[in-house]
């Protein structure tokens, strides 16, 4: 007659228990590796940033300390249409807006378009000290810039509308207004043509304000 021990049945579930629970965590650590795996397959191209960027001008950068007398030029920030100034990277096909699902501007557009331009004046115009903030000393003069039409199909021409004001902080010296209209060619099927488009088109807006800028101020 075969007789069984005390205790020998409690230990016997005890193995078998044993057994289940590391089944059950190994079953559950690869149910968790293969949702990792297809959650990795399924996700998207990673976010890319983009900034209107380029060199200024190819002149060196203006250093050292500012003489006595120079004229100060405060760009405020650039004003745009609502939908516009996201970080959304926009473009209209047809008369639909797509926004782009992988990339943004690194900031708010407004804030990158006068970054710009207050670079490309610096460089442009040495004579003064232009700056996009505000300072403990006066401005000389103050450069407002509205742009009313940022404009970027997939596929033709880009157009950028805008005027811009010369304030100056003498009142007897009158505000001087101007307008103008900038295009440029091109593809904006990816994210990077668009960025090159208006980064184009923003330049040439540069260029014009600089040209419009008086002597002195």
């Amino acid at each position: 007659m075969i007789r069984q021990t005390p205790g020998a049945t409690g230990h016997s579930l005890s193995i078998r228990e044993t057994g289940m629970s590391l089944r059950k965590k190994s079953g559950f650590a690869a149910a968790a590796l293969l949702l990792s795996v297809s959650l990795s397959a399924c996700a998207g191209p990673a976010l890319q940033l983009y900034t209107l960027g380029g060199p200024a001008t190819g002149s060196a950068p203006v250093q050292g300390a500012v003489a006595p007398g120079t004229p100060i030029l405060e760009i405020r920030r650039a004003s745009l249409p609502d939908y516009l100034d996201t970080q959304d990277i926009v473009v209209r096909q047809g008369t639909s807006i797509q926004r782009s699902a992988n990339g943004r501007w690194a900031e708010r557009l407004s804030d990158g378009i006068t970054d710009f331009v207050a670079a490309r004046i610096g460089a442009a115009r040495p004579d003064l000290f232009v700056t996009d903030q505000s300072l403990s000393v006066p401005a000389t003069a103050r450069l407002a810039i509205n742009i009313t039409r940022l404009d970027i199909p997939t596929s033709g021409t880009a157009t950028l509308e805008a005027s811009w004001s010369l304030i100056p902080v003498d009142a007897s010296k009158p505000e001087q207004l101007q307008r103008g209209t900038v295009t440029a060619s091109g593809s904006a099927a990816k994210d990077a043509d668009a960025v090159t488009l208006a980064d184009t088109l923003v330049s040439q807006l540069s260029d014009r304000i600089v040209r419009s800028l008086p002597q002195g101020l």
